[in-house]
């Protein structure tokens, strides 16, 4: 049976775009739940981080009074299944930083918005939802901001950045985990982190005259894939026994897609986003990721092209790139004995939404075990070629990194 999913992102476009506020004051009440009672938690919990005041989404639904206007297009938005940025079925992979709701809140939402929204004891009085004030996995190892503050100006709508932040360290550190602290949590959308010891993105950004540097050629930076994938919402990933290496004296590079809404338009805002980097314990394995690409050529509706390990490997992540009309994606891998192992099966994916789906436990596959992408376009499908994040080709229109460990590999030696 598939479960449906509660995005605390998408929200913010499907209300505007479906529905203005509700004004029927003769509304029967024909629901046995309440905001104060029981929305309110819900709603905290699994929208919070968005919307609320100050964050990225168009709206807060943090007081009922901010709350029942969309009530109607909280429900189509529900019943409709337009749920990014999270487009992982449940129950085909298994993953830790998944957005998912109950089946019984998920009633709770519909019944409440189809039933006069009632909002609760009136003298009943609810706390305020505010965005983080620190880190929420605790002091980083390292933590490191962005040197000036960026701008974006009153007339800017949407804009990408990337940013230097020198490390200077004379060791290199094995990072577990990566978090993002923004400064200006109303507009910045997403956030990506990479690793640059080649001096790459230094010399981008002093050759631009703001803070920071625009968007590269991108046979120029990123010259590797991302560390760390960071939306709003999305609980920060910190491995217990794998790693990857910060060499000694390399850059963390910080690329944030900066977005308004139709409630921050016309407004300046300045951020200075902080990165914090969790140090792993122990002797731990090394990260490493691999690439399977579709051909750059793409006939029929029915696409599939595979890839095979030739090691054992611990599967830890995939990270995909879809730059194609696709209704369906799935991948599964395929073991010699010809053991199948769901791992994604994405619905309508959105590229707007890039992410990095972890499992929940690591999968350990042999040597010679085979990665299949089989994804299913519509009638003249559109392809919107866009520059890879991954730091590889971007002429596949589709596009897999896989993250994993050598299943017999000793820690990387520094």
């Amino acid at each position: 049976m598939r479960r449906f999913k509660w995005s605390v992102v998408v929200l913010a476009v499907g209300f505007v775009a479906t529905s203005g506020p509700v004004t029927d004051s003769h509304t029967p009440i024909a629901s046995r739940w309440n905001y104060k009672e029981h929305l309110f938690p819900v709603f905290r919990d699994n929208c919070g981080a968005c919307h609320r005041t100050d964050g990225i989404a168009p709206m807060s639904l943090m007081t009922y009074r901010e709350a029942f206007p969309w009530s109607q297009s909280i429900r189509e938005e529900v019943l409709g299944l337009r749920m990014p940025p999270w487009k992982a079925e449940d129950g085909f992979g298994d993953f830790r930083n998944g957005h998912s709701l109950p089946a019984h809140e998920m009633d709770m939402i519909l019944e409440w918005s189809s039933g006069g929204y009632p909002q609760g004891p009136r003298t009943l009085e609810l706390p305020a939802v505010a965005g983080p004030d620190g880190w929420e996995l605790g002091p980083p190892a390292l933590a490191l901001q962005m040197a000036d503050p960026f701008v974006l100006d009153a007339g800017t709508s949407e804009t990408v950045r990337y940013f230097v932040l020198p490390t200077d360290n004379s060791d290199a550190l094995r990072i577990a985990g990566v978090d993002i602290l923004p400064e200006a949590g109303a507009v910045v959308r997403g956030a990506m982190v990479y690793f640059d010891a080649e001096g790459t993105a230094r010399q981008l950004d002093e050759a631009d005259d703001g803070p920071g540097f625009a968007t590269p050629d991108a046979s120029v930076f990123p010259v590797g894939p991302p560390v760390a994938v960071w939306s709003p919402g999305q609980q920060p990933i910190v491995q217990e026994d794998v790693a990857r290496t910060l060499p000694a004296g390399a850059d963390v590079v910080l690329r944030v897609h900066y977005k308004k809404t139709w409630i921050t338009e016309g407004q300046d805002f300045r951020d200075r986003t902080a990165v914090g980097l969790y140090a792993a314990e122990g002797d731990v394995a090394g990260i490493e990721s691999l690439v399977a690409a579709s051909p750059a050529a793409l006939e029929g509706q029915e696409v599939s092209f595979t890839h095979t390990l030739d090691e054992d490997a611990r599967l830890l992540a995939l990270f995909p790139e879809i730059d194609v009309e696709a209704t369906d994606v799935r991948v599964v891998a395929t073991t010699p004995d010809g053991t199948e192992i769901p791992m994604l099966f994405l619905r309508e994916p959105n590229a707007a939404w890039p992410t990095r789906y972890w499992f929940d436990t690591a999968i350990d596959v042999p040597q010679g075990t085979e990665l299949t992408v089989a994804a299913l376009l519509p009638p003249a499908a559109e392809h919107t070629p866009s520059v890879s994040l991954l730091g590889i080709d971007s002429a596949p229109p589709i596009r897999l990194l896989v993250d994993y460990a050598p299943a017999a590999a000793p820690a990387n030696d520094d």
